[in-house]
């Protein structure tokens, strides 16, 4: 059959297999008006059902069916132990298509390396093959990115093989690799958009890949993924014929191809955004986007053209094979991206990677996402899953005020009810249900912030402030809100002073972790003063406050050891059950002996203590970390970090002085919380009591 005239058959047979078998008579009655290309494709789909087992068959199996199977066509064996240019080969590690991959080794002696080599078939070594893997040398050549797999070298055989030298990835498919490390939602996410970095950087070079799949995305031992097999990729500004040879050797993974690659139509990047919606599917659920009956690709491929995916949040459910991430997780957001991805139409699919991947990191930040109309309920939603540390502290501080407007509240009403109470309470209880109403009212402010509408105050950020941005605007508004009652002033700065602490704690920017702590600074210094001109010198909360803002007198640390040793005092003269005193003494005994290194600063901690004592910083060190336990176990479970590491640092303090009595004791706590240590070990004073204690009993040759 002339090419033209195929060319019309195939147009006209790919519109027959989109119509349901009853319909496609009257098509090819009323619409085909060529007789011989008529029965021609009628002849095709009378062979539809065996078609289909032929299209599951793997690209091996059909091609042996028209080769000769020996060791001349099939060279794997027969190549082990040659020389491949300077590399010996060692073993087959992978097939298909126009090639063979081989794990080889450097062989001229001068230096170790591992290499794949990639040898073209010998069956399929014509002009026209070897331009196509001529073309796949140069793609990877253009191509320089971390998570894409390297060009080393390339050439030709003696017998006139062309081969590709390419960097050995030893490493497992990502889905298999999702499932092994049993990563969560957050981690494959992320993991993911590496992913797309990678295809992003190829479409940069202005090449689509085409064959994106699990197995050619491998991720090596260091969690890396490296993107691998650009043997079927289009280069989009070339002019190298059309694609014939890709196609018919079977150059398309059906289960990850778009309806359009399957259909024959021009292809874009956005083919390769549909593979990667698909890939995203599969990581996320265990299984792929169509629910199948049958599992020919004959079947896939009529799903793929004509059928709606399923949700990826429907097809977890139920699932053994996505560990710890639950259906519920992937409701909403997620669906909505993956639908994006794999629209039927690549115009109605995310315009570029970038923006594909920018839409993922905008779930992980809980920001709005691109893919879906922003509407004040959805925007209001996101706003408070935003700056997740923010906003816990936050809630916290709301929580906390309420609580106390609760409490007021309640002591209002039960003062309301004593109808012997004099004037003068009731007056007193008026103006504690009035503080309690207008500190409500200040704190669900906040709530202001996600309404873009011009009366509130997310006007000016059309809704889309950050809790952060909220707190900011109500911290300037404390001393007006409250005028004259100091003591909420007071207590509204000094929790506003430990969210800004908390941020500036979490935040990995220099310049915003160090406005963070000006801003957690002004505030609890402002709720010093003001404690002490409400309640005086001699108080629990001045005695916090002290604590909290040893930084408001002077950063020397001489001056901050006397501030910390008033606090203490303080607390202890005041209300020894309160719980930042047991963090005050856990903070001084560090000061005594952490770092080791830092002698100079145990001395001064050690002159600071008043009255003055007889007793060495480490038997001072144990007084007070013994009296801090008990009030940390008062309020905590004993898997609580704070108790964790203060038995850590009381068993490194008694090997130091050979205090053995009730060692044990205390070091097992300390080294049964290991795990919880590790997780915190950002903060080197956590990390550093646990391994000093077994550096310690290292040094003295003591087992435990």
């Amino acid at each position: 059959m002339a090419s033209s005239r195929w060319k019309e058959t195939k147009e006209i047979l790919h519109e027959a297999l989109r119509l349901p078998s009853s319909e496609r008579d009257d098509y090819l009655l009323n619409s085909v008006h060529d007789t011989s290309i008529r029965e021609e494709v009628r002849k095709i789909l009378s062979h539809e059902s065996e078609i289909e087992d032929f299209m599951s068959l793997p690209i091996n199996e059909f091609s042996k069916d028209f080769l000769q199977n020996d060791a001349s066509v099939y060279p794997s064996a027969s190549l082990i132990g040659q020389k491949v240019g300077n590399y010996e080969i060692v073993r087959e590690i992978g097939g298909g298509g126009m090639g063979t991959v081989y794990l080889a080794r450097r062989a001229d002696g001068k230096f170790e390396q591992t290499v794949a080599i990639k040898l073209l078939r010998r069956e399929f070594n014509n002009e026209r093959v070897r331009r196509y893997f001529s073309r796949e040398k140069e793609i990877q050549a253009s191509l320089n990115h971390p998570n894409i797999t390297r060009l080393l070298d390339s050439g030709t055989t003696d017998d006139g093989l062309p081969f590709l030298v390419m960097e050995y990835v030893e490493g497992i498919p990502v889905d298999k690799f999702c499932l092994s490390a049993d990563l969560l939602l957050v981690e494959r996410l992320k993991l993911f958009n590496k992913i797309c970095d990678a295809v992003a950087a190829a479409h940069r070079s202005l090449i689509v890949h085409r064959d994106l799949k699990p197995s050619n995305i491998l991720i090596d031992e260091l969690g890396e993924p490296k993107l691998l097999d650009f043997g079927i990729s289009k280069i989009l500004a070339s002019d190298v014929g059309n694609d014939d040879a890709g196609t018919m050797l079977g150059a398309m993974t059906p289960e990850y191809a778009s309806p359009e690659q399957i259909m024959g139509e021009p292809l874009t990047t956005a083919t390769d955004i549909y593979s990667l919606g698909v890939i995203l599917f599969k990581i996320l659920t265990g299984t792929g986007p169509y629910s199948l009956e049958s599992r020919t690709n004959g079947n896939l491929l009529k799903k793929i053209v004509d059928s709606e995916t399923i949700l990826a949040s429907e097809a977890s459910v139920g699932s053994d094979m996505i560990g710890k991430i639950q259906a519920f997780e992937l409701k909403g957001d997620l669906d909505t991206i993956i639908s994006k991805s794999l629209h039927k139409d690549p115009e109605k699919r995310y315009t570029s990677v970038e923006q594909f991947k920018t839409d993922i990191w905008r779930f992980i930040d809980g920001d709005p996402i691109i893919a879906r109309p922003v509407t004040f309920q959805y925007r209001a939603r996101k706003f408070f899953q935003r700056n997740k540390l923010a906003a816990t502290s936050a809630a916290l501080i709301i929580i906390s005020l309420l609580s106390g407007v609760a409490i007021a509240l309640w002591q209002a009403n039960v003062a309301w009810e004593q109808a012997a109470i004099a004037i003068e309470s009731q007056k007193r209880s008026d103006s504690e249900k009035e503080k309690a109403e207008k500190m409500s009212r200040f704190m669900f402010k906040v709530f202001s912030y996600a309404n873009p509408a011009w009366y509130a105050e997310g006007y000016k950020t059309g809704g889309q402030a950050r809790v952060l941005d909220a707190l900011e605007g109500l911290a300037s508004e404390i001393e007006t809100e409250f005028e004259g009652e100091i003591d909420i002033q007071a207590e509204l700065h000094h929790r506003f002073a430990e969210v800004y602490g908390r941020v500036a704690s979490y935040d990995t920017e220099p310049e915003k972790r160090d406005e963070m702590r000006e801003k957690s600074n002004h505030h609890i210094c402002r709720a010093l003063e003001l404690r002490r001109r409400f309640y005086g010198e001699w108080h629990e909360l001045v005695a916090k406050d002290l604590y909290f803002g040893q930084g408001c007198f002077s950063k020397d640390i001489t001056e901050k050891a006397v501030i910390l040793n008033k606090a203490i005092a303080m607390m202890r003269g005041t209300n020894p059950n309160n719980l930042n005193l047991p963090y005050m003494l856990h903070d001084y005994a560090s000061g005594l002996t952490m770092p080791p290194e830092k002698t100079e600063n145990h001395g001064i901690y050690l002159r600071a203590v008043d009255p003055p004592v007889s007793e060495n910083k480490y038997q001072i060190a144990e007084k007070y970390l013994r009296e801090a336990l008990p009030i940390f176990r008062q309020q905590y479970k004993e898997d609580n970090i704070a108790i964790i590491v203060s038995e850590c640092q009381l068993s490194y303090i008694l090997a130091m002085q050979d205090k053995w009595t009730d060692f044990d004791e205390h070091f097992a706590v300390c080294r049964n919380g290991e795990p919880e240590i590790r997780r915190h070990q950002t903060n080197s004073i956590i990390k550093t009591s646990l391994d000093l204690t077994k550096e310690v009993l290292a040094e003295k040759g003591i087992t435990n």
